[in-house]
């Protein structure tokens, strides 16, 4: 008898491997780059890559069988709870488990205003208003962090512990018992395209990765037997 993998599981298990060689390649380029912008393909690799770790991270929570309701909690969770003066590591922070969902004024853009992620950005009603003797405000030279950074460094801690990153999903999506009855989680990944999937900066395999985990989760779960 055979006691190598499935097919799929190998499929899986590479792209894995493929993901963690991608983040800590992406890692050195943001690091060696410093305050100069990186280059714009970064940004869409990180997007796709954090999307496939997110549909991996629902094959494992299916394989986990039915999620068990949760009951509802009486008291305020301390479980994030830590003394004023720490903080947490860079390697803790920075990886969604959910994907934004664009909002109804994604589809509308008034000429003129610059656009954002989903959308235009608001923009002031008054423009200008005496813009000479306006009060100039002192260079900020506040040290920012290095967002790319950070959600690397979580990227590359969820990769190195998929388990806990199960865990997480799971306890997340698990429905939970409320008074006025069973309350179902919606789905963590929006509709539609994953994110950075249909950029030309994505490398191949990256993006047929992402459709196979697509095609993969949206077929039922296995029957046990």
């Amino acid at each position: 008898m055979s006691t190598e993998p499935p097919q799929l599981d190998r499929t899986l298990q590479r792209l894995w491997q493929h993901l963690a060689r991608l983040a800590a390649s992406l890692l050195v380029m943001v690091e060696q780059s410093g305050p100069v912008t990186p280059s714009r393909w970064i940004r869409p690799s990180l997007l796709a890559a954090e999307a496939l770790a997110r549909r991996l991270l629902m094959l494992e929570v299916r394989a986990l069988g039915p999620l068990l309701p949760l009951p509802e909690s009486t008291s305020p969770s301390t479980r994030n709870a830590r003394p004023a003066n720490t903080a947490l590591a860079p390697s803790r922070r920075g990886f969604q488990l959910t994907e934004p969902i664009a909002s109804l004024r994604a589809g509308f853009w008034i000429e003129g205003q610059k656009k954002g992620r989903f959308g235009p950005r608001p923009q002031p009603r008054i423009l200008e208003i005496l813009d000479v003797h306006l009060p100039r405000a002192e260079p900020d030279n506040t040290v920012r962090s290095n967002k790319l950074a950070e959600r690397l460094h979580a990227l590359l801690a969820v990769i190195e512990d998929t388990a806990a990153a199960t865990k997480r999903l799971a306890r997340r999506m698990a429905p939970r018992i409320r008074k006025a009855g069973l309350i179902r989680k919606r789905s963590p990944l929006r509709a539609g395209h994953p994110p950075g999937a249909r950029s030309a900066q994505v490398p191949d395999w990256l993006r047929d990765g992402l459709a196979v985990v697509t095609v993969e989760l949206r077929a039922p779960p296995p029957l046990k037997s």
